[in-house]
């Protein structure tokens, strides 16, 4: 998979374990946004994708990676996308 374009956009201070929202494109033919980089109280970061929730409280992604590897592959971008966005800072 090619993942390109990836934009951060940094939360606030307001919820500490918030890092931030990303968009990214795949193989230049799929756009995904609104994906909440987050961190543990380990220091463990890991990712959100947004879902829809139904008044009955059930939650529905609205996408999500099949695999793990792939799960792992837009993690791993969007890790390296956030340390080059500090070194510039």
């Amino acid at each position: 998979m090619n993942i390109t374009e990836i934009n951060i956009r940094i939360a606030g201070k307001e919820e500490p374990q918030l890092i931030g929202f990303a968009s990214l494109v795949v193989d230049n033919n799929l756009y995904l946004n609104n994906i909440a980089i987050r961190r543990k109280p380990d220091g463990t970061i890991y990712l959100s994708f947004p879902r829809y929730r139904t008044g009955g409280g059930n939650e529905y992604p609205y996408f999500k990676p099949i695999s793990k590897e792939f799960h792992n592959e837009i993690k791993d971008a969007l890790i390296q996308a956030l340390r080059m966005e500090k070194d510039h800072e």
